[in-house]
């Protein structure tokens, strides 16, 4: 399958972390996600986890995937042209554990180029 892709017909809205160090960042609605960048300023390694979700799940919930990401350093994850589809949204959150949730403090800034559909 070749995929056609005009960047004049949309809009390709990306987050920003206008407010300072956060803990997590939330994008609701049904979205087609290209990637994202998330910088740890922690001295201390931790995790990023990703979740289709419309709102921050709780703590102990478990993520799609989690990705590992050492002190003082960024990570990053790539979907290409198509994307990678949330039907309910994208969350992003830091944890201190991989396989569950346990929010971190702010200490991440996020970037995330999605469209939403």
């Amino acid at each position: 399958m070749t995929w056609f892709d005009d960047i004049g017909d949309r809009s390709s809205p990306t987050t920003t972390n206008a407010y300072g160090l956060k803990s997590s960042v939330v994008l609701t609605g049904y979205l087609r996600v290209y990637g994202f960048t998330v910088y740890s300023s922690r001295v201390s390694a931790q995790f990023i986890l990703v979740f289709d979700a419309s709102s921050l799940p709780a703590d102990a919930k478990v993520p799609l995937f989690a990705i590992p990401v050492t002190a003082s350093s960024q990570v990053s994850a790539y979907y290409g042209a198509p994307g990678r589809i949330f039907q309910q949204g994208l969350v992003l959150c830091n944890s201190s554990t991989d396989t569950t949730k346990t929010i971190g403090s702010a200490d991440c800034f996020f970037d995330v180029q999605y469209d939403n559909i």
